[in-house]
């Protein structure tokens, strides 16, 4: 690893958070999925006032957000990578995005599901 790549991995913790910044804002600007999901997130958070859980319901359903936000991020750096690295279409790029679209798919149901039984909990 060169010098200069060291530097960057090891420093300091408002560097490292920048590069979280620039991150989530190329996301925002770049990825409609991450948009949609973003927007989806922040009605889920006003649902889930309206309804006033206790603290472990507020746990879950923001532990549910914030892990569906992030494997959207990790999908969407995988394809810019699969896209840099081999942008013809291949079989195995398919399958390496299907398979983090997958994931995302995933979190995006458990979300729903801890929320609509945070719903079923409070509200029957």
């Amino acid at each position: 690893m060169t010098e200069a790549c060291l530097a960057q991995k090891n420093g300091g913790l408002l560097r490292r958070a920048s590069y979280a910044m620039k991150g989530l804002a190329t996301a925002w600007r770049s990825e409609r999925a991450f948009r949609d999901q973003a927007i989806a997130s922040v009605v889920l958070l006003a649902l889930t006032a309206v309804v006033g859980p206790g603290a472990l319901w507020w746990a879950l359903v923001v532990l549910a957000i914030c892990g569906s936000l992030a494997l959207e991020l990790l999908n969407a750096g995988l394809e810019s990578v699969c896209d840099r690295l081999h942008p013809e279409m291949h079989p195995m790029i398919g399958a390496a995005k299907d398979l983090a679209s997958a994931a995302v798919f995933t979190m995006n149901v458990g979300l729903k599901l801890v929320f609509v039984l945070m719903l079923a909990t409070h509200l029957l």
